[in-house]
């Protein structure tokens, strides 16, 4: 490829990239018409593209942004109004461009393409004159075959100022560029570049400062890359990362520490060398919305409705390969939240509300994933419907339709072939939709939910793995094999000997289920999931480790042998015959050289949810929180000598493990180091007095067991024993108190004292309810240096 040929390449990515943009632009520029920031930005796109397709003799082109930028120009020094006729021309100048390049880039040639309709509808504009404007077909252009179109002579130019383009002869070159269905290419990472060399500079507009907008600054500081070289280096990043782990291992084994300091080295330069990698992966999700208010737009026009697109957290990076599996799955949820969700202007006003509805997307970092919210105004999803038609496709039963809360009854919203729409459409009503939604994010990885009120509105919330390429795992042992976790789904881990398991595990309506803080977690047993056989020689453990996983805001336990360790794996994908199993979601090389299957947490938690007892052990669940005397939950702490105490759990904050050599002293009060901050803290035995650990020695154990309460951005420590349980009601009470104490009660057939939290709480900080408190805190954590 030559020279002229690359600029032409160029020229087509980068012109690309500008029109999604224009798309984005033109409609927030109807919202918000005075917005000189948006005119800018919109005058300079189109400069740039007029001048660079004049400079390779594409004269349609060149005509068609010619006159678009007049009447950007026009608009921009307030000679004209934004209207929506204005913005449906501009659009239509758009989709022209855009026609025009996809011609250029499959056929070397704008013939083929009319423009002349589209140039004397902006014309008209800028006379003043109702335009007429071709039918829309497609990209909103005509196309004939033959004859081709004469080039079209670029009108005058209206009184602009304007930077001069250099004109030059162009050889026939053909721009050796293959055809792509789509008009977006992907030959080249999707990163902004500077224009070609030879294009000319965009022109300040007047007023506008002449400062660089952030996109054109960040385009002077990068260069583009070949999609292939980068999926090549974070192939080679991720064989990096095994070679580390089996390093890391076989040296551990060693001690050499030489070899330990060399070790730890490359763990660190391979460490950020992973993420350095990983980074050229990632894209900002607003490379996905820009997209979305030309739909909302054009679909509102078509259905007659009024709709405000709001959108946070655009700069929220995920991985190119997870933002591509996302795009239809998203697109889809937004027309649905457009047909069927926002109501039409006169049905919004009847109801109350203003008749332009809102729809919202929000994208945010939450706990290692990317949480995705849309989020409407409109009418809401009836649960009632929704049950009908669900009975009425014989999906349930309606004895156990009236068991069902409204979310559970949401989620048959998701079945294949489910649809509420009377009539079908172009938009929607073929029953194909929320169940590929669906299929498309948990194959990802991620997984979606909904929550509606009628006639509030709904919220679809989808949440995406950040990288499928590389995870930080916890990697378990069940039945002499070794398999890998993602984190992401794990809550916390509970051990469990022999001597408890029988009876801390319970079976319900024929499910095994085990109660963690007085809450049944539903249990899966990984041995009998996987029907593993359980080699002669691998002995059952004396213990067993309950995993709590969280998959689509359900929780559930999985029961294995033992835990091993945490590390980052390397996913690589699965054979079509192991895929189907569908219990794994692909395999990875540990450390130690072995290779383990990375369990499918989606998979085993629809397993868990489809059991009939499992749902009799939550609704078994749910009838003791109800049948408890006061609904208050407790949380029971021992304090030595077979003593119990119970705190409301609405008052505990956190639980915490305090380690003994970060608890101090300041004059008489001991205060604990936690989390940068200098707490006040009490001992509940000395407070209550009889306590087994009535003073404090370093020499005790190396943590001692607490509760954290915080209010009004300040917080205190209540040291314990013994973390007991977290139970619902008491049995029995009685008013008779004594000092830091408003009573007792019989929970769980112990007599069990009620501690006076206010009491307590003044016990480790007597000013914790004034002003004056903030200033002694102040005071102690510069005496302690912290």
């Amino acid at each position: 490829m030559d020279d002229m040929d690359e600029i032409v390449q160029e020229f087509l990515v980068e012109s690309y990239e500008n029109l999604d943009q224009l798309d984005s632009d033109l409609v927030a520029l109807e919202q918000q018409p005075g917005s000189r920031e948006l005119l800018a930005s919109v005058f300079r796109t189109i400069h740039t593209i007029k001048g660079t397709s004049g400079f390779l003799a594409f004269s349609r082109l060149e005509a068609v942004a010619h006159v678009g930028e007049n009447l950007l120009a026009r608009l921009r020094d307030g000679q004209i109004v934004m209207t929506p006729v204005t913005t449906d021309v501009l659009l239509r100048m758009v989709d022209t461009i855009r026609e025009l390049l996809s011609k250029i880039e499959a056929n070397h040639t704008e013939d083929g393409v009319e423009v002349a309709a589209v140039v004397a509808a902006i014309r008209a504009v800028l006379d003043g004159e109702e335009p007429v404007l071709p039918a829309a077909d497609g990209a909103g252009v005509e196309v004939v075959s033959a004859p081709p179109a004469a080039p079209v002579a670029a009108p005058e130019p209206e009184p602009v100022v304007e930077t001069p383009v250099v004109e030059a002869p162009v050889a026939e070159t053909p721009v050796e560029v293959a055809p792509e269905p789509e008009p977006t290419p992907e030959p080249v990472a999707e990163v902004p570049a500077p224009a070609p060399a030879a294009a000319a500079p965009a022109a300040a507009p007047a007023g506008g400062g002449g400062a660089p907008t952030e996109k054109a600054s960040a385009a002077e500081s990068t260069i583009r890359v070949d999609v292939e070289l980068l999926e090549s280096l974070v192939r080679q990043a991720g064989e990096l990362v095994l070679a580390r782990n089996q390093i890391l291992q076989r040296a551990g084994a060693l001690r050499d520490e030489d070899l330990t300091r060399a070790c730890h080295r490359l763990n660190l330069v391979a460490s950020e060398m992973q993420e350095s990698v990983m980074r050229t992966r990632m894209q900002a999700i607003d490379h996905l919305w820009s997209k979305l208010p030309r739909v909302v737009r054009d679909l509102g026009n078509m259905l007659n409705r009024k709709i405000k697109l709001e959108m946070e957290g655009g700069d929220t990076e995920l991985d190119r390969t997870l933002l591509e599996a996302v795009k239809d799955p998203l697109t889809h949820i937004v027309r649905n939240a457009v047909d069927h969700g926002i109501e039409s202007p006169d049905v919004r006003l009847a109801a109350g509300k203003n008749e332009v509805g809102t729809l919202k997307l929000r994208a945010a970092h939450e706990g290692g994933q990317v949480v995705v919210e849309i989020r409407d105004d409109g009418k809401g999803i009836d649960p009632v419907i929704i049950g009908n038609k669900a009975v009425e496709k014989g999906l349930v039963s309606a004895a156990k339709l009236e068991t069902l809360t409204p979310n559970d009854i949401l989620q048959f919203l998701f079945l294949p072939g489910f649809s509420t729409a009377a009539k079908v459409t172009n938009v929607s009503g073929r029953g194909v939709g929320m169940d590929v939604v669906k299929t498309n994010i948990e194959r990802i990885g991620g997984s979606v939910d909904v929550e509606s009120v009628t006639g509030q509105g709904t919220v679809w919330r989808l949440r995406i793995p950040l990288t499928l390429a590389i995870v930080p795992a916890l990697t378990v042992e069940c039945a002499g094999q070794r398999y890998a976790m993602p984190q992401v789904n794990l809550l916390e881990l509970v051990s469990l000997d022999t001597e408890k398991m029988g009876k801390a595990i319970e079976d319900v309506g024929g499910a095994k289920v085990y109660r963690l803080r007085g809450a049944l977690l539903p249990l899966i047993r990984l041995e009998e999931a996987l029907e593993l056989k359980r080699p002669t020689d691998v002995e059952l453990p004396t213990n067993l480790v309950i995993a709590v996983l969280e998959c689509d805001g359900r929780r559930f336990g999985l029961l294995v042998d033992r835990v091993l360790d945490t590390e980052e794996i390397v996913v690589k994908p699965l054979s079509g015959a192991l895929k189907a199993i569908g219990a794994y979601a692909g395999a990875t090389i540990l450390g130690d050289g072995r290779v383990s299957l990375i369990l499918d947490v989606q998979s085993l938690a629809r397993r868990t949810m489809r059991s009939d007892g499992i749902d009799h052990a939550n609704d078994q669940a749910a009838a003791e929180q109800a049948a408890s005397s006061d609904g208050q939950r407790l949380l029971v702490v021992g304090l030595g000598g077979n003593r119990r105490v119970a705190i409301p759990l609405d008052v505990v904050t956190r639980l915490e493990e305090f380690k003994t050599d970060s608890i101090e002293r300041v004059g008489r009060r001991e205060v604990v180091r936690y989390r940068g901050e200098i707490l006040p803290l009490v001992r509940l035995a000395n407070h209550l007095g009889g306590g087994s650990r009535s003073s404090y020695s370093g020499g005790e154990a190396a943590s001692v067991p607490g509760v954290v309460y915080s209010a009004r951005g300040r917080s205190v420590a209540i040291v314990v024993d013994e973390i007991v349980d977290i139970v619902s009601g008491q049995d029995a009470h009685s008013d008779i108190d004594d000092a830091g104490l408003v009573g007792s009660a019989v929970i769980r057939d112990r007599v069990t004292e009620l501690l006076d939290v206010r009491s307590a709480i003044l016990a480790a900080d007597p000013n914790f309810f004034s002003e004056q408190a903030q200033n002694e805190l102040a005071a102690a954590s510069t005496r302690l240096g912290v």
